[in-house]
């Protein structure tokens, strides 16, 4: 049995891959893990499309965790893709105020669908406070795009999860193989909503690693604290795939792990290495 848990979820881009070879998010977020997703699970000595028997996601942000309902639940990703679609020939900018001004949705559905154009069509791609993101094409481009997205929502749905807010407060259990992933914000890096520093999820890391978990972090660097007790480091920065990242300066990415990595990126040497 396969356990695979995201303390700080966001819209869950290495789970859904774990669980399909081609899934994606329903809407791209900023700092999300989809570009590494292929490469975290290998790492992990996973393969996308595996599956897991359980999935546990940890997510502060009430908005994204509405999302995240519609990749567990069929009816309501359908249903949600749907209210999208129907929405694809109005003026994107005017929606999106609409929908952002909208106190109180008449439906779940709808509150979800709304979630999903704000996050998606927002400045910082899915954080809506950032302000509606002016230069999004509109006309024919912008219909094309709300059905990609609603297409998107109910490409993978259906996954045996389970949602919690803080991953201070779950439970520590692990199940047959329980692989725990953590991607919390980076260290000296600012622009998070939800503060979660180093101070607090190492003890968190530690105490899944002792209950018997396999424990993989993702930062922009080692994690230090870790590494002198035994840990392992692996550089994957040069694995991405997609778009680069163009609102952080943090390049790197880097993979600490409890145990020793099931497979590691060759690493082209210099000309005068030898």
């Amino acid at each position: 049995m396969l356990t695979f848990i995201e303390l700080c979820a966001g819209t869950a881009a290495v789970s859904l891959r774990l669980h399909h070879p081609r899934a994606r998010p329903p809407v791209s977020r900023m700092g999300a893990k989809t570009g590494y997703a292929d490469t975290i699970l290998r790492v992990l000595g996973l393969r996308p499309g595996q599956r897991a028997d359980r999935y546990v996601w940890c997510e502060p942000d009430p908005g994204v965790r509405l999302l995240l309902e519609t990749c567990r639940d069929e009816e309501l990703a359908i249903r949600t893709a749907n209210v999208i679609r129907g929405w694809q020939n109005e003026e994107p900018e005017a929606l999106w105020y609409r929908l952002s001004n909208l106190a109180n949705h008449p439906s779940r559905v709808e509150e979800i669908a709304a979630q999903t154009i704000l996050a998606q069509w927002a400045f910082r791609r899915g954080e809506p406070l950032s302000g509606f993101n002016r230069g999004v094409q509109t006309g024919r481009a912008w219909n094309a795009r709300q059905i990609e997205t609603a297409e998107r929502v109910k490409a993978t749905t259906g996954l045996p999860a389970v949602i919690r807010t803080d991953a201070r407060n779950l439970e520590i259990e692990v199940f047959g193989h329980t692989v725990v992933f953590i991607d919390p914000p980076y260290e000296n890096t600012t622009g998070y909503i939800h503060d979660f520093p180093r101070s607090e999820w190492l003890p968190l890391v530690r105490a899944w690693k002792a209950s018997g978990a396999t424990v993989c972090i993702s930062e922009a660097e080692p994690i230090p604290e870790l590494v002198v007790d035994g840990w392992h480091a692996v550089e994957i920065t040069g694995e991405r795939k997609g778009q680069k990242r163009t609102f952080s300066k943090q390049q790197a990415e880097w993979l600490t792990l409890s145990h020793p990595p099931k497979w590691r990126p060759s690493v082209q040497q210099g000309l005068f290495a030898c």
